[in-house]
């Protein structure tokens, strides 16, 4: 992994690096405009920040990477996947696919996994929103088989890392959760473990394993980046937040990919 400009920390993936014209970075919460419990680089408008603070952490991003158009998506914890060119709104969606040079792909969270997948040959990325209810559903599967769909891409063709999202050190779910997640797609032990009559659930491995179910090749997923609950202070974390505000209000930080022209 490699640090972009010392004003906006950013991690990439370094084997990534070598990729012709890829662009792509996961953000924190350092670097920004905004303040209070938004403090500094919150990137959503949804949140309860100054709408001026964002904008301005906007033109930071763009200043930062250059030379993209961002493209966000309205993200609903879902398992719906959709392909875009870059016209008209953001889709409600929680994973989206392009192969259109110059347009980045977005996610914003504060505790889920974001998931980024490049196909390096087919010039194919995705962006893909993974909380525990994404998970349930598959929505990491649910985009390999739009990328195989619409590109012809096959899974093994498929490079993925999975973002800073919560550890299984600091979520803990109710049992319910786990087993819903385990009667759907098979016992976890090394990703769902027992907290007295709670589960703590390992998110990214779970996601890992249904990568690896769909056929893309373990050697080819990385994670990258902490646990954002325990690196509260370098990631927006909602369940940081919840210690001090029961609302939870805090920022999302973005993570990104897409190919310049």
């Amino acid at each position: 992994m490699s640090d972009s400009p010392r004003q906006l920390p950013m991690l990439r993936v370094s084997a990534w690096e070598s990729v012709p014209q890829l662009v792509h970075g996961f953000c924190g919460r350092r670097g920004g405009n905004s303040g209070a419990a938004f403090a500094e680089f919150n990137l959503s408008f949804a949140v309860g920040d100054d709408p001026d603070a964002v904008r301005q952490n906007w033109r930071c991003l763009g200043q930062t990477v250059g030379g993209l158009r961002f493209m966000g998506m309205r993200q609903r914890h879902s398992d719906t996947c959709v392909r875009v060119d870059g016209d008209g709104a953001p889709p409600e969606a929680d994973a989206l696919i392009t192969a259109v040079p110059g347009l980045a792909l977005c996610i914003l969270t504060a505790d889920c996994v974001p998931l980024l997948l490049v196909a390096p040959d087919r010039r194919v990325v995705a962006a893909v929103h993974a909380g525990w209810r994404g998970t349930l559903l598959g929505i990491a599967r649910q985009a390999v088989h739009a990328v195989r769909h619409h590109f012809g891409v096959p899974p093994a063709a498929l490079h993925a890392a999975l973002g800073p999202s919560i550890g299984a050190c600091c979520y803990q779910v109710d049992r319910e959760i786990a087993a819903d997640i385990e009667r759907r797609w098979g016992a976890m032990p090394e990703a769902v473990t027992q907290d007295g009559s709670k589960r703590r659930l390992d998110l990214r491995l779970i996601n890992r394993a249904l990568l690896v179910g769909v056929g893309v090749p373990p050697a080819q997923i990385v994670s990258v980046g902490p646990c954002t609950r325990c690196a509260g202070d370098a990631y927006f974390s909602y369940r940081a937040a919840c210690a001090s505000d029961p609302t939870g209000r805090t920022g999302r930080q973005l993570s990104f990919i897409g190919w310049n022209r």
